[in-house]
Order: C-alpha cells, then sequence, then structure tokens
C-alpha cells in the first residue's frame, strides 16, 4: 500500500481559497432567504391591517369619515368596554391552554 502523496502549499492554498469561496456563497445565499422571509412576513402583516381595516370599516360604515385619532379613540373606548374585557380575557385564557 503506498502512502498517498502530501498537497503541496500551493494545492492547500487554493483549496482554503475555495472553502472561502464557498463560504461567501452560503452567506450570500443566506442573505437573500433572510429577504425573501422579511418580504413574505411584511406582505402578510400588510394582508392582515388591510382585513381587519375593511372588516372594521364595514361594521362601522361612519369610520370612512373619521380621522385616524377619531378611529382609535372610538376602538380604545370599545375595547375597554365589559364585553370586550371578557373576550379579550376568555381568549387569552383559550390561547393558553
Amino acid at each position: 500500500m503506498t502512502k498517498p502523496r502530501e498537497k503541496t502549499r500551493e494545492e492547500l492554498t487554493a483549496e482554503i481559497e475555495g472553502g472561502k469561496k464557498k463560504i461567501r456563497q452560503f452567506e450570500n445565499r443566506e442573505k437573500m432567504l433572510r429577504q425573501k422571509l422579511s418580504k413574505k412576513e411584511r406582505r402578510t402583516r400588510s394582508h392582515r391591517l388591510i382585513v381587519r381595516g375593511a372588516v372594521f370599516e364595514s361594521i362601522v360604515p361612519e369610520a370612512k369619515d373619521m380621522t385616524d385619532e377619531e378611529a382609535a379613540v372610538l376602538l380604545r373606548l370599545a375595547l375597554t368596554s365589559q364585553p370586550a374585557q371578557e373576550f379579550l380575557r376568555k381568549r387569552a385564557g383559550n390561547a393558553t391552554s
């Protein structure tokens, strides 16, 4: 059985450079995937906000003529009502179960 030959300095250096190139490629791929995920999460959030805003306006048609501040005040008033608080407590209890 023959002993495998040792790699030259140039071969080892080339191998190191090849490894570094692969690392850069994987880092770039990771960056692209993270950006894609971030874009998908933004799109999902935007869709959810649009749908919920449409639901709000369908329940409260007057909301179309309200300022953002007035709409926020209305929601705060509605959500601090006893039935709303009970609903939120019950929902929070179900979410942890």
